[in-house]
């Protein structure tokens, strides 16, 4: 099952799975544990992971306080370790007005006991680069889980810190197949309403 929590503010989505383990994708910031955190406790008191589409503060900025009440490791692409535990500028923090807290345990996601994890838990990753160098999207149930390289209505912004226009279309182009290879119903993304397939098509205006 996969529980949508809404972004507030500038806040991404977060997005709780909930089944073989219980997972939480892109907590947001500091700023919004607090209640976002309620709303996980209402459906579960675990969690076993955490994972990062991407490292931009706004998804990631609290992972290290999940990270210690939860006693769960913070997974993220490789490309972006680096930019999470240093708070580089990737992580675009400043535009925030704030300093990113790297958490304790990183794992990159192509770590192969993390591949396997997943796979047991019935989620698959796909690298989807262009709105940072390390984008990562999931394919859980019939959904895929987007972050900021796909929305309902347009698509990630390029023009931060490792974005590319041209990785961004090859990415989005690449989430179109698999959503057709695997009847995905439901794109799920960092920021606004949950979209269908014409996902794919409005985002073609914007690329």
């Amino acid at each position: 099952m996969i529980y949508k929590l809404n972004g507030i503010g500038h806040d991404s989505n977060s997005y709780l799975i909930v089944g073989k383990k219980n997972i939480l994708i892109d907590p947001g910031t500091p700023a919004t544990f607090d209640l976002i955190r309620g709303e996980i406790e209402q459906i579960t008191k675990n969690i076993d992971y955490i994972i990062n589409t991407h490292c931009h503060y706004d998804h990631a900025g609290a992972d290290y306080l999940y990270e210690e009440y939860f006693n769960a490791p913070v997974i993220i692409c490789d490309k972006e370790v680096n930019d999470l535990k240093n708070d580089t500028n990737t992580t675009v923090s400043k535009l925030f007005g704030s300093k990113l807290i790297a958490p304790k345990e990183i794992i990159p996601i192509n770590d192969i006991e993390i591949t396997e994890e997943l796979k047991f838990c019935g989620i698959e990753y796909i690298e989807t680069p262009g709105h940072t160098a390390g984008g990562i999207s999931l394919v859980c149930e019939n959904s895929i889980i987007t972050g900021d390289t796909l929305f309902a209505y347009g698509v990630g912004r390029w023009d931060f810190p490792t974005g590319n226009i041209v990785d961004l279309r090859n990415s989005i182009a690449k989430l179109e197949v698999i959503a057709n290879q695997k009847n995905i119903i439901e794109i799920l993304p960092g920021h606004g309403e949950k979209g269908n397939l014409s996902a794919f098509n409005n985002a073609k205006l914007f690329l």
